[in-house]
C-alpha cells in the first residue's frame, strides 16, 4: 500500500497566556518572567493512509481533531514529528476561508482556489465547471454579501469538490445545501476515491465515517485512543461515550414495600456457563439470571421482566414471563432468560429487572444492574439492534390506486 498520508509522532504545543499584558511583559524580560502556560492540543500521533482509502477522525470537542488537519493540510507547523502526503492538497477546514464579501461568486472561485494553492489560469479553466456545481444561477455575479449563508457554504463546498487533489481534507462541513446537493458531494468523494485519492474526514456523525471510510483514528485529550478499522475505532468511541464516570452513584431503585415480592440480585452470564459478562460483541449469547422471593406464593402471582434502556431512557428491548406464558411458583427461585445470538448494536446499555403482579402492570419491585452492558459491533448497520431479515427478489406488479 502507498501511503496518500502519513504521520509519526506529531505534536503541536500552544503557549496560552492569561493577558495581553503577560504577553508583553515575558517579551519584553526575554523569557526572564514567564508570562504563559503550554499546552498540547496534540502530541504523539501517528497515522498511514493509502491512495484511494478513506480516513476519519472522531473524538469530542477539543480533542485535537482539527489541529491534526490543520498540519496535514499545510496551514500551521507541527512543533515535534513529521507527516508527508502524496501529491496535491485540497483542504475544506472551513468554508468562509478564501472568500471576500465583496467581490462576486466567480470572482470568489479563483481567489479561492488560489489561497488553496492552484493558480488563476488552472481556477479559470475550472470556473464553469464549478458554477455548474454549485447551481447558483445568477447570484454567482452577485457579489458574495448578498448570499445566504447556505449559497456560501454551497459556493466554498464546490471549490473543494470540483477540484482534483490528490489528498482531500474535510473537517465538519458536510451538512451542506439540500438533499440533491449532499448526494452531488458524496457521489463526487466516492468517484475521487475511486481515482486513487486519499480522504481524511473529520466528524462527529459515526454513521458517515462508517460509511466514507476504511479506517478510522479516535482522539482524546490530543493522543490516539484507538486506530484501526472504521467500524472498531467508531464503536468503540460509542461505547466510551455511553459510559458515565465511575464515581457516579448506581441508578435509584424500588426498594420494594416489606413483605411484597422482591427481587434478591440479578447478573449478566455468558450463556450455559457461570462466567458474569458486561462487555461483549454484537451477536454473542448471554443470559440474565433473576433471583426473586415471594414471601406469599399461594395467594400472589408475578411475573418477571427485562429490558436494555439507552442512556436516554429508550428501551431498546423488553421481555417478560406473562408474555411468553412462563409461570414463577414457590417462595423463592431464580429465573433465566436465555438471549442466543443478541443483535444488539454497539453501546452501552442500562439493564432494568422488574418484578410484577400476575397481570404484568403493578411493579412490585424494580432493581437495576449496577453494571451496565456494553455492546461492541463491527458491523456496519445503523440503529439500535439487527432483526433477523433477508431480502429477496420478486416479480410483483404495484398495487392498483384506491
Amino acid at each position: 500500500m502507498t501511503p496518500g498520508v502519513e504521520a509519526q509522532r506529531l505534536g503541536k504545543l500552544y503557549r496560552l497566556y492569561t493577558s495581553p499584558a503577560r504577553r508583553v511583559l515575558e517579551t519584553a524580560t526575554l523569557g526572564a518572567v514567564r508570562g504563559h502556560h503550554e499546552f498540547w492540543a496534540l502530541r504523539g500521533v501517528d497515522l498511514a493512509i493509502g491512495r484511494g482509502a478513506g480516513l476519519g477522525i472522531c473524538g469530542a470537542n477539543g480533542a485535537g481533531k482539527s489541529t491534526l488537519l490543520r498540519i496535514l493540510s499545510g496551514t500551521t507547523a507541527p512543533t515535534e514529528g513529521r507527516f508527508r502526503t502524496a501529491g496535491r492538497v485540497t483542504s475544506l477546514l472551513d468554508l468562509g476561508a478564501g472568500c471576500h464579501p465583496d467581490m462576486s461568486g466567480r470572482a470568489n472561485i479563483v481567489l479561492n482556489g488560489v489561497m488553496l494553492g492552484y493558480t488563476r489560469e488552472e481556477m479559470r479553466r475550472k470556473q464553469e465547471e464549478i458554477a455548474d456545481f454549485a447551481e447558483l444561477g445568477d447570484f454567482l455575479d452577485e457579489p458574495l454579501r448578498t448570499y445566504s449563508s447556505g449559497m456560501a457554504m454551497r459556493l466554498g463546498f464546490s471549490v473543494a469538490m470540483t477540484l482534483d487533489p490528490d489528498v482531500l481534507i474535510l473537517d465538519e462541513v458536510f451538512a451542506v445545501g439540500d438533499i440533491t446537493f449532499q448526494k452531488k458531494c458524496i457521489d463526487r468523494i466516492y468517484d475521487l476515491k475511486k481515482r486513487n485519492k486519499t480522504i481524511l474526514f473529520c466528524s462527529h456523525s459515526l454513521y458517515e465515517i462508517r460509511q466514507l471510510c476504511e479506517e478510522a483514528i479516535w482522539l482524546r485529550n490530543g493522543r490516539t485512543e484507538a486506530a484501526g478499522d472504521a467500524a472498531d475505532v467508531t464503536n468503540a468511541y460509542y461505547a466510551f461515550q455511553s459510559r458515565e464516570p465511575d464515581d457516579l452513584p448506581p441508578p435509584a431503585r424500588n426498594g420494594g414495600a416489606a413483605g411484597e415480592p422482591r427481587i434478591v440480585d440479578a447478573r449478566i452470564y455468558r450463556l450455559g456457563t457461570d462466567r458474569e459478562v458486561y462487555e461483549i460483541e454484537s451477536g454473542d449469547s448471554i443470559e440474565i439470571r433473576v433471583w426473586w422471593a415471594n414471601p406469599k406464593p399461594e395467594g400472589t402471582r408475578i411475573h418477571v421482566a427485562a429490558g436494555f434502556q439507552r442512556q436516554d431512557l429508550t428501551l431498546a428491548a423488553g421481555m417478560a414471563t406473562h408474555m411468553d406464558g412462563f409461570e414463577l411458583t414457590g417462595a423463592e427461585g431464580c429465573s433465566v432468560l436465555e438471549l442466543p445470538e443478541l443483535q444488539l448494536l454497539s453501546g452501552s446499555f442500562l439493564v432494568p429487572i422488574w418484578l410484577m403482579d400476575g397481570h404484568g402492570v403493578h411493579r412490585y419491585h424494580e432493581h437495576m444492574l449496577d453494571r451496565k452492558l456494553v455492546v461492541r459491533s463491527n458491523w456496519s448497520d445503523v440503529g439500535v439492534f439487527v432483526p433477523r431479515h433477508a431480502w429477496k427478489a420478486r416479480e410483483l406488479p404495484p398495487p392498483r390506486e384506491g
